[in-house]
């Protein structure tokens, strides 16, 4: 399934929403430039805050043994969602940004995993832009998980993100980090 501005939602059902992992990678090619992804999330009990393999903090919420999120990055920058703690994610944004702060030429796919293999993509393709890309956005809704290919560009950093998507109660010592 590829998700597109024309046809941009999808919902997983209950078991693919609730069993083993979802991955959620950026599939790029290195001339697309430093492209890294962040998520920025709410759990059900309210925590907010972001994630990123890049910069840290790596995990949701931070400190956790069992993390909901972690960030990491392989042959791509990655995040996985711990199925199994689905009932504790209330919210999650996935961006992608330059860490640079370079514009970056965008092209590629995030693509999303299911445990059982089945696989979501929303193609990156949008035009050259120096600021944060929100990508993905993905809210449960009666224990099933709603994907949303957003693909909108953002002036700014991981704060302006932020403060376009609803995540206003986070308090930030920078444009680009958030205090715990």
């Amino acid at each position: 399934m590829i998700l597109t501005p024309r046809d941009p939602t999808l919902t997983l059902n209950r078991v693919q929403s609730g069993i083993g992992t979802l991955t959620v990678e950026a599939v790029c090619s290195p001339a697309v430039g430093d492209l890294r992804l962040g998520a920025l999330y709410q759990l059900a009990d309210g925590a907010s805050s972001l994630v990123r393999a890049a910069t840290g903090p790596t995990a949701a919420p931070p400190g956790s043994r069992r993390p909901v999120i972690a960030a990491a990055r392989a042959e791509y920058e990655q995040l996985t969602l711990d199925l199994r703690q689905a009932r504790a994610l209330e919210r999650m944004l996935v961006y992608a940004y330059s860490e640079s702060r370079g514009e970056l030429a965008w092209g590629g796919t995030l693509r999303i995993t299911t445990f059982g293999g089945a696989r979501v993509e929303v193609p990156l393709d949008v035009p050259r832009h120096a600021g944060p890309l929100a990508v993905l956005s993905l809210y449960v809704v009666d224990g099933e998980f709603v994907l949303r290919a957003e693909l909108e560009r953002i002036a700014g950093a991981a704060r302006e993100v932020a403060r376009s998507y609803g995540y206003d109660l986070l308090t930030w010592a920078d444009d680009e980090t958030p205090l715990h």
